[in-house]
C-alpha cells in the first residue's frame, strides 16, 4: 500500500516497510515511530511503501520513488537476511538501477532482529542500495533487537549503567535527522559508472510467477 501523509515542506521521505507482518510487527512500530519524528520534530512530507499490502504498478512505484528525496528501509531479520517482501522489491527495483528514482538520494536502514544478524543485514542493505545508486550518511543505521531490550530494561537505573549505549528507539530521531540533513543536499554532482540499464516495465507489481527484467541471458 502506498500511502502520503503531508507536511509543509517540499522534501519528502519515503518509508519502505519490508517486514513479513507488515504494519503489524516490530518493523510497524519503527515506521510508525518515524513517521512522527519526520512529520513532527523535522517538518518534512512522508510517504510509505508496506510491502506486505498490495502495490500499484511498476510504473506508479517508480514515480513514488522519483518524487521523494530520501529513503528508510526498515525490516526483521529472518535467518541472517532481510524478508523476502523486500528482496522482491529489490529484484523488480533493479531496473530502476541509477535513474531518478534512486540515483544520489540518501538511505538510512532500521533493523529489528531477535539476538543476532541484525549489523550485517543493515550493511549488506547499504550495499546493495548504494549499487541501485543511493549513499548513506554518517550514524544511518540502526538495529533494534528483543535481546538488547531485555537488557536495557534489566539494568535500567544502575549506576554506571553497562547498556547505555544500546541502541534504542529513541536513537532512532538520530538517525532521522542525519537522513534530513543529506535529503537536502544537491544531487546533480555525483556520476554514475557505466551499466546495462533496464526497461521500467508497465504492468502490474509481480506478485507471483517467473521475474523477468530484460536482463542478458548468457547460458544456453
Amino acid at each position: 500500500m502506498v500511502r502520503n501523509t503531508t507536511a509543509h515542506t517540499a522534501k519528502k521521505i519515503l518509508i519502505i516497510n519490508g517486514s513479513l507482518r507488515g504494519t503489524a510487527g516490530n518493523s510497524g512500530a519503527v515506521a510508525k515511530q518515524a513517521a512522527q519524528v519526520l512529520i513532527n520534530d523535522l517538518q518534512l512530507e512522508v510517504a510509505h511503501l508496506t510491502l506486505t499490502d498490495p502495490l500499484p504498478t511498476i510504473r506508479e512505484v517508480y514515480d513514488l520513488l522519483t518524487i521523494c528525496d530520501g529513503f528508510l528501509v526498515i525490516t526483521g531479520v529472518y535467518w541472517n537476511n532481510w524478508s523476502s517482501p523486500l528482496q522482491q522489491f529489490i529484484e523488480v527495483s533493479t531496473a530502476f538501477e541509477n535513474t531518478p528514482a534512486f540515483f544520489g538520494k540518501p538511505l538510512a536502514c532500521a533493523v529489528t532482529m531477535d539476538s543476532v544478524g541484525g549489523i550485517e543485514v543493515a550493511a549488506r542493505l547499504q550495499a546493495v542500495f548504494g549499487g541501485l545508486g543511493c549513499w548513506s550518511p554518517p550514524c544511518s543505521v540502526i538495529v533494534l533487537s528483543r535481546t538488547g531490550q531485555e537488557a536495557m530494561a534489566a539494568s535500567a537505573g544502575q549506576q554506571d549503567d553497562l547498556n547505555e549505549d544500546v541502541w534504542r528507539m529513541a536513537d532512532l530521531s538520530i538517525v532521522l535527522r542525519n537522513l534530513a540533513t543529506a535529503a537536502g543536499m544537491p544531487r546533480n554532482n555525483w556520476i554514475a559508472w557505466p551499466h546495462a540499464e533496464l526497461t521500467v516495465p508497465d504492468g502490474p507489481w509481480p506478485g507471483k510467477g517467473p521475474l523477468d527484467m530484460g536482463s542478458p541471458k548468457f547460458l544456453p
